[in-house]
C-alpha cells in the first residue's frame, strides 16, 4: 500500500513553493511595470482584457487543463495532444469572437493569440504534472511570467512601443517561446503518431474536463466577476487599483496553490484514500498558519510602500487587503480540500462549493458596490470566500468520518 511520508515539508514542497514564489515575483514585476507605465486606467484596461483571456482559457482547458493531468497515466499521450490542440483552437476562436463583440472586435487578435498560446502551453505543463514530473511542471510554469517580463522590457525599452500594445506583444512572444520550449520536453520520448480516435476515450477525457473546468469557471467568476461590476459602476481607474489588491491576495495563496498542486499529483497516484485524507489535512493546517503570517505581514506594510512600488494612488491597497483577510485565509485552506475532491473525481462537490460562493457574490456586488465603493466589493468577496470554504470543510469532514467508519468495520 502506497503512503506518503510523515514529513510533508519535503524538498519537493519547498522547491515548489520557491518556484511559485519566483512566479509571483515575476508577475508582481509585470504588474508594477504596467501600473507605473500606464497608470491605474491603463492597468484597469489590461486587467479587463486578461480577465477575458483567462475565461477563454478556462473553457479551452476542458481539453487542455487538469483533464490532461488526470488522464496522463490512463490515456495515450498522442490522443491527449490531438484533443488539446483541437480544443484550444475551437474554444479560443469562439471565446475571442464572443468577447470581442463587446468592443467592436477591437481586441479579437489579442484575445485569440494569447488564449490559444496559453492553453497549449498549459496542456504541456499539465501533462508532466499528471506524470508526477514536478520538476518539469515547475520549470515550465516558472518560465511563463519570466519570459513575458523579459519581452515586455524588450518591446517597451528597446523597440520603444509606448502603448499598452507592448504588453500584448510581450504575451505573444513570451508564450510562443514557452510553447517551443515545452514541445522540446517531449524529445527523447516516443515520436508523435496520429492516434486512433476512440469515441469512448474522447468522451471520458472531455467529460472530466467539462466537469472540472465548469468548477474552475464558476470559481473564477467568484474571483473576477467583481472586475466587471467595478469597471461598469466605478470605472477603469478603481478597477486598476482593485486588480492589484486581488493580485496581492493571490500572492498569499501561492503557498496554498503549491501545496494543492503537490497534493493533487499525489492523490492521482495514491490507492490509499486514508493517506490522501491525512496529507490534505496536514497541508491545510500548514497553509493556514503560513498564510496567516503572510497576511499579518502585508497588513503592517505602510501605504507609502505600496505607492512607491505601484505608483501614486495605490496607497489604499493596504486598506482593501485588511478588509479581505478573513476570506483570503479561508480560501488558502479550502484550496486543499477542493483539490482533494478533484483528485478523487468528486467534482460535484467542488461545483456546488463554487455555486455557493457565486450567488452571494453577485447579489452583494449589486447591493454594495455603488454605495460602499471598493469596500463594498471586499465585503461581497469575503462573504463568498467564507461560505464556499465552510461548505468544502464540512464535506471534507464528512469524507473523513465515512472512511474512518469503513476502516473500523
Amino acid at each position: 500500500m502506497k503512503s506518503l511520508p510523515a514529513d510533508f515539508i519535503s524538498k519537493t514542497t519547498i522547491v515548489t513553493i520557491v518556484t511559485r514564489s519566483s512566479i509571483l515575483l515575476a508577475n508582481f514585476l509585470i504588474v508594477a511595470f504596467t501600473t507605473n507605465t500606464w497608470g491605474a486606467s491603463g492597468r484597469g484596461e489590461i486587467a479587463l482584457i486578461l480577465t477575458n483571456v483567462a475565461i477563454i482559457s478556462i473553457l479551452s482547458n476542458i481539453a487542455c487543463g487538469n483533464t490532461i493531468a488526470y488522464n496522463a497515466l490512463k490515456e495515450d499521450r498522442n490522443l491527449l495532444i490531438v484533443i488539446a490542440i483541437a480544443g484550444a483552437l475551437v474554444f479560443s476562436l469562439a471565446g475571442s469572437v464572443v468577447f470581442s463583440l463587446t468592443t467592436g472586435f477591437r481586441y479579437f487578435k489579442e484575445l485569440f493569440i494569447i488564449s490559444l498560446l496559453n492553453s497549449l502551453t498549459g496542456a504541456v505543463s499539465y501533462y508532466w504534472l499528471g506524470r508526477n514530473n514536478i520538476r518539469l511542471f515547475n520549470f515550465l510554469t516558472f518560465l511563463n511570467p519570466v519570459l513575458v517580463l523579459i519581452f515586455l522590457h524588450i518591446f517597451w525599452g528597446i523597440f520603444r512601443i509606448g502603448s499598452i500594445n507592448a504588453c500584448f506583444y510581450a504575451y505573444y512572444a513570451g508564450l510562443g517561446t514557452l510553447l517551443i520550449i515545452g514541445l522540446q520536453t517531449f524529445r527523447g520520448t516516443l515520436p508523435f503518431r496520429f492516434p486512433g480516435l476512440s469515441s469512448k476515450n474522447i468522451f471520458n477525457i472531455i467529460r472530466y474536463g467539462t466537469g472540472n473546468e465548469l468548477n474552475y469557471f464558476i470559481q473564477f467568476l467568484n474571483y473576477r466577476i467583481s472586475y466587471y461590476f467595478i469597471a461598469r459602476i466605478l470605472g477603469l481607474a478603481p478597477l486598476g487599483i482593485f486588480s492589484i489588491a486581488i493580485s496581492c491576495a493571490e500572492a498569499i495563496w501561492v503557498v496554498s496553490k503549491s501545496m494543492s498542486t503537490l497534493n493533487y499529483s499525489d492523490i492521482l497516484i495514491l490507492k490509499d484514500r486514508q493517506a490522501g485524507i491525512a496529507s490534505t489535512r496536514k497541508y491545510a493546517k500548514q497553509s493556514f498558519w503560513i498564510s496567516l503570517l503572510l497576511m499579518l505581514f502585508v497588513s503592517l506594510l505602510p501605504q507609502s510602500l505600496y505607492e512607491r512600488v505601484f505608483g501614486i494612488g495605490f496607497g489604499s491597497l493596504r486598506i482593501y487587503l485588511v478588509w479581505m483577510i478573513p476570506g483570503i485565509i479561508a480560501i488558502a485552506v479550502s484550496n486543499l480540500y477542493g483539490h482533494y475532491f478533484a483528485g478523487i473525481g468528486k467534482l460535484k462537490i467542488v461545483r456546488i462549493k463554487s455555486l455557493i460562493g457565486l450567488v452571494p457574490t453577485i447579489i452583494l456586488l449589486f447591493l454594495l458596490t455603488e454605495k460602499f465603493l471598493l469596500k463594498g466589493v471586499c465585503i461581497a468577496l469575503n462573504a463568498s470566500y467564507l461560505l464556499s470554504s465552510f461548505y468544502l470543510y464540512y464535506k471534507f469532514r464528512e469524507e473523513e468520518k465515512l472512511l474512518k467508519n469503513q476502516t473500523d468495520k
